[in-house]
């Protein structure tokens, strides 16, 4: 009979150590020849009654693939362990975990995503006809086996792994990120604008009123990808980081009252009520319009030439020419408010556009 043996660690659950669980590994070949083989079972169809897990995303699989295949031959494909209930319960000897192939099932109970993805992957390596494919099939992921849970247990598992997951912050994920172009990008500015050293929030997603930094990395690496949105390679991030640097210190140095300063926390909670130069909109928008200044091959030396034009723009957040632009709205109070939503940014780019000089084709004129 042929069995699938992998080696593993026994964990014990319960108080009286009656329930068991193994800690082990599993290669990328094991878990794509198991899904071809329908031993390793998901299962998300609704109507069926051992329904335990979620829909399958095939846009997260696609999203995971790709990142395995940029990730692999560097070493630093990160996965957490996936989750399995084995059924029957498997024979544990030392140090190994013995399952009978052609009988086993493997239900998934967490990481299906994670298990379609390294099938993804593997095809698009073996379509290529590379030599990568022994080297990303020999690759391993962590897998926490339970054994012999009823569904209904496997249903508690599912429901309690990712509800208790809490997701770091996006600016979080971008400052411990060292593989995205375009956040390093962005992380690189943060030395090279002075206006950015030590003003930039680089955990919180937001900023609170007691929060005295200008803007958080969130927003900027969104503004990063706006001014480079074909950024895909670390080849010339020297040549568009030192552009980007002195397209921000430019603006920095144009916009009256110097509102990108450090300021307290009392001068900042002010200030966002009042101008629009703080907001995330704004910074996004101006992103976009660097895009365009460096698309029309402006030279950096001449970015403050152009730049200079957003001095005769009225920041203030009550003017009645941002909400005629579609900028501000109106709050419950009647006061001008600002959302930091797709069709603000782009209308906010609009008006910058306008005051720089170039026209709706991308023209400058």
């Amino acid at each position: 009979m042929f069995e699938l043996v992998i080696k593993g660690v026994p964990v014990q659950r319960g108080a009286l150590g009656t329930h068991m669980s193994y800690l082990a590994s599993m290669t990328f070949g094991d878990i794509a020849r198991l899904l071809n083989d329908s031993h390793l079972y998901i299962p998300n169809i609704p109507e069926l009654p051992d329904f335990a897990q979620r829909k399958l995303n095939q846009t997260r699989v696609k999203a995971i693939s790709r990142y395995i295949l940029e990730t692999y031959q560097g070493g630093t494909t990160f996965f957490p362990p996936i989750c399995v209930n084995v059924q029957p319960s498997p024979t544990y000897k030392d140090g190994s975990i013995y399952l009978p192939y052609h009988s086993v099932s493997l239900r998934l109970t967490d990481g299906q995503h994670r298990c379609f993805g390294i099938r993804q992957a593997l095809q698009e390596v073996q379509e290529q006809e590379t030599e990568f494919v022994i080297v990303l099939s020999q690759l391993q992921i962590g897998v926490l086996i339970y054994a012999g849970l009823p569904v209904e247990e496997e249903r508690q598992a599912f429901r309690d792994q990712n509800l208790l997951v809490q997701r770091p912050s996006v600016s979080l994920s971008h400052t411990f990120d060292n593989r995205s172009p375009t956040v390093l990008l962005a992380k690189h500015l943060l030395k090279l604008v002075p206006q950015f050293r030590d003003n930039v929030e680089m955990v919180e997603n937001g900023l609170g009123k007691h929060n005295p930094r200008l803007v958080t990395l969130a927003t900027l690496v969104a503004a990063t990808g706006h001014m480079f949105p074909h950024l895909k390679s670390k080849e010339n991030l020297e040549v568009l980081t030192d552009w980007g640097a002195t397209f921000w210190t430019a603006a920095a140095s144009v916009l009256p009252d110097k509102p990108w300063a450090i300021k307290s926390k009392e001068e900042r909670a002010v200030q966002r009520l009042k101008s629009l130069t703080v907001s995330a909109p704004v910074f996004q928008a101006l992103g976009m319009l660097g895009h365009d200044l460096y698309q029309e091959d402006v030279p950096a030396e001449h970015l403050i030439t152009w730049l200079n034009q957003l001095q005769k723009i009225d920041w203030r957040r009550d003017n009645e020419f941002w909400h005629e632009r579609g900028v501000t709205q109106v709050g419950a109070q009647g006061e001008a408010i600002i959302s930091n939503t797709k069709t603000t940014i782009s209308n906010c780019h609009r008006v910058l556009r306008e005051f720089v000089g170039i026209a709706a084709t991308g023209t400058i004129v």
